[in-house]
């Protein structure tokens, strides 16, 4: 891009700290601590200023100053008229950003390996459930414990989740990817610490009856018979029958188990249920269900458009997905999408600035030189994420 400035001419980011009133602050600039906006709301170190950002932190009336990463440069850019912008900014931006980004990729790459260990944690409780083998409360609650625990850096966590999916492992890395789902979903329409972590067992477990189903059905290459779908929808009862019997375990666990395909418009399975008929952990958990389901690799599909999966659960908010939890989801989803790299159909790689919500997969980026809105650009998408 230009002349950007590479990465060991950037200031040493530990000294490019500064204050600034709130009333200073851009959107675009890069948070340089953590700030509790409230009990339930956490804003990170390293987090992008966006519209939905901003505002929360101007409605803080007890924050007077916030730190952020900046130079000179940075500080006398326009982000609220972004494409006007200098390239010299712009260059800083990218720059930076690439900084930030490899920490976030090594990061991630952690991540990995730590779900890959949870995963194996996780096929063995299955196994003792399912063979009636007495598997408890403790044993959840540990390995629930153990997923949260890793959940301290949001951007590389939901990296990890967009970017890699859960692969063709539709049961236990698909679990720990809607469990985390859920968890931060349940923090963000205001539940309490104990029902997140409910929540998060559920997330965890949602999908548990599936192991007392033919492996073949979830490992074919083909698409399901009318025959198998129809044994594939047994699941949600058959985890919920096993759940269920796990002593001292609250039933919302499995309540949230066996609802978790239901939808409000009754088209759902395994009851047919509607509205709110359907349990709160079930509506929370459908939502990531389907948001990790379409954003993964799976035998008999490749993992969709990298914005389909918001697009699906938008439609879906409109009769069949809880539209207060999706819209929650969607907007707290975009500020993790802001300052990713991506691939366009030229091959050249561009970076979001700016979502929205009416026209998802065509945000504002920055491309080489210049911003583009990328909905007055019928000749550009995008086709990839890159980490």
């Amino acid at each position: 891009m230009g002349d950007n400035l590479k990465i060991n001419e950037i200031i040493d980011i530990n000294e490019n700290l500064h204050k600034l009133k709130i009333d200073e602050l851009k959107i675009g600039m890069i948070l340089g601590e953590t700030i509790n906006v409230s009990e339930k709301k956490i804003l990170l170190k390293n987090d992008t200023i966006t519209n939905e950002i901003l505002e929360m932190l101007q409605n803080k009336e007890t924050l007077e100053e916030v730190c952020v990463y900046k130079t000179k440069k940075y500080y006398n850019s326009d982000f609220e008229n972004p494409e006007n912008e200098s390239v010299e900014n712009k260059d800083y931006i990218s720059g930076y950003n690439d900084k930030i980004k490899i920490n976030v990729a090594d990061t991630v790459a952690i991540l990995e390996k730590t779900f890959d260990s949870i995963s194996a944690n996780l096929n063995q409780i299955f196994y003792k459930l399912g063979m009636l083998k007495g598997s408890n409360i403790d044993e959840i609650r540990t390995i629930s414990k153990q997923l949260q625990e890793k959940m301290t850096d949001l951007n590389a966590l939901i990296n990890a989740i967009v970017f890699h999916g859960s692969g063709k492992d539709s049961i236990y890395r698909h679990g720990i990817n809607v469990a985390v789902l859920s968890n931060l979903l349940g923090k963000w329409v205001g539940l309490d610490e104990k029902k997140v972590n409910l929540l998060t067992y559920s997330g965890l477990l949602h999908d548990i009856g599936k192991t007392k189903i033919d492996s073949k059905i979830f490992t074919t290459n083909d698409l399901l018979s009318e025959e198998d779908f129809n044994i594939v929808k047994s699941h949600p009862l058959l985890g919920y029958n096993i759940v269920k019997e796990i002593n001292f375990l609250d039933k919302s666990v499995a309540q949230g188990i066996l609802m978790h395909h239901e939808r409000l418009d009754g088209s759902g399975y395994p009851l047919g249920l509607q509205d709110d008929n359907i349990s709160q952990f079930g509506k929370i958990i459908a939502i990531a269900d389907v948001f990790d389901a379409i954003n993964s690799n799976r035998s008999y599909r490749k993992k969709k458009a990298p914005f389909e999966a918001l697009e699906i659960i938008k439609k879906e908010s409109f009769g069949k997905l809880d539209y207060k939890y999706s819209n929650i989801f969607l907007h707290h989803m975009f500020s993790y999408y802001v300052g990713k790299d991506v691939v366009l159909n030229n091959n050249k790689v561009a970076q979001i600035i700016q979502m929205d919500i009416n026209d998802l997969d065509r945000p504002l980026i920055l491309l080489e030189d210049s911003f583009i809105k990328l909905s007055l650009n019928s000749d550009l998408e995008i086709v990839e994420f890159v980490l």
